[in-house]
């Protein structure tokens, strides 16, 4: 499964207003909340900040993967923020974050929650992808940007 098969337009927040890790958590869960995509947010909401527990999800370059697995949802769900002041998500380089992108999974979908973040990764850690990315403006445009590299990725692994 592809993360552009998971993004959904409408789960692109390009201007976040939250200004803390708890609230853009919760500002993200609630567009996923808002399309029924979740069951139960609040519950959703304690996996992710109990999984924040354990180790910043904050990677580095100025980008979170806040994640969990719950019965909160069913399936798979995504969703992508853009924070233009920066958010304190403890990360691991010390910056602040400008790009998130959250992650939930029921947990008998562990094994494509884990491919996806694994996916997600290796973008992630690609600079060319970080340069686009960053510069994308519009939700439309990131998702280009995602569907683009990940064709990318897959020719070079074929």
């Amino acid at each position: 499964m592809q993360l552009s098969e998971c993004l959904q337009r409408e789960h692109c927040l390009m201007r976040l207003t939250a200004t803390t890790k708890e609230a853009a958590i919760a500002e993200l869960t609630g567009t996923l909340a808002a399309s029924g995509l979740v069951k139960d947010q609040p519950e959703l909401i304690r996996r992710i900040l109990d999984r924040e527990k354990l180790g910043s999800t904050g990677i580095g370059n100025q980008v979170a993967i806040p994640h969990a697995p719950t019965p909160a949802v069913s399936g798979l769900v995504i969703a992508f923020g853009r924070s233009e002041q920066g958010i304190d998500f403890n990360a691991l380089d010390g910056q602040e974050v400008r790009q998130i992108f959250l992650i939930g999974s029921n947990p008998r979908d562990l094994n494509v929650y884990l491919h996806l973040l694994a996916r997600l990764s290796k973008l992630l850690n690609d600079k060319f992808f970080r340069h686009e990315f960053t510069r994308a403006r519009t939700a439309d445009e990131l998702l280009a940007v995602i569907k683009k590299h990940e064709k990318s990725a897959l020719a070079v692994t074929k």
